[in-house]
């Protein structure tokens, strides 16, 4: 499987999606906040649901070409300081994929709405993962073998200027996705990332730092933590 388009169903990935944006609006903190508030946010999801569409573009390794904290894929070096922790014998493939949700059309909607669209936008990015990540785990080749949580650039240790290692063996094209000069993707609300399929699922880092030690400038979570610029 190499430069293989998958549209995702979005209606899937509602409910985390939702949680995702509650998440970012501070509505699960415990702390009061206005219901007509809430439910007008909640509201404009049905502006743009309609204009949101999660493609990826995704193609298949073999196990060999990891090695340590490195994978070789069609000659382009891949470097993640996590891969430390995942033994190389218990992985069983490579997963390497770019995601993205598109454009929306909402220059003439208020300030306010702008907001909440990006958003959703981030939202609906963000659960994208995780569904791409369960048709990869239902998919038969997979069946007793587990398919991690997503690495990528600017997580765990991988560098953000691995992107251009991404774009260098998918073609971005594909799902009108291209990466700028400036570093940054177009259409910006997407993503480049890969999964591990392991035979072990205790080796899985999950979504927290808790056991990861890939502390440093090149992981957004370590930023934010330790104020690291």
């Amino acid at each position: 499987m190499k430069n293989h388009i998958i549209r995702l169903d979005k209606d899937q990935g509602k409910e985390l999606a939702e949680k995702n944006f509650r998440d970012m609006c501070g509505y699960n903190r415990g702390k009061p906040v206005p219901q007509k508030r809430i439910e007008r946010s909640l509201r404009s999801l049905e502006d743009v649901y309609h204009q949101l569409e999660i493609k990826a573009l995704i193609s298949e390794y073999e196990k060999t070409c990891a090695d340590g904290i490195n994978m070789l894929l069609d000659g382009k070096l891949f470097t993640c300081n996590a891969l430390a922790q995942i033994p190389t014998e218990e992985i069983e493939g490579i997963y390497i994929y770019l995601l993205t949700v598109g454009e929306l059309n909402v220059s003439e909607a208020s300030i306010l709405n702008q907001v909440y669209y990006d958003m959703w936008q981030n939202a609906y990015m963000d659960a994208g993962q995780e569904i791409l990540r369960q048709y990869l785990q239902g998919l038969s080749c997979n069946t007793g073998r587990y398919v991690s949580n997503n690495f990528g650039p600017g997580l765990y240790g991988m560098d953000i200027s691995q992107l251009e290692q991404f774009f260098a063996i998918l073609d971005g094209e594909k799902i009108c996705l291209k990466l700028l000069d400036s570093g940054f993707m177009s259409p910006t609300k997407s993503y480049a990332g890969f999964f591990l399929v392991t035979n072990s699922k205790q080796n899985f880092l999950g979504n927290t730092c808790e056991n990861c030690s890939s502390s440093g400038k090149a992981c957004i979570y370590c930023q934010a933590k330790y104020n690291i610029q």
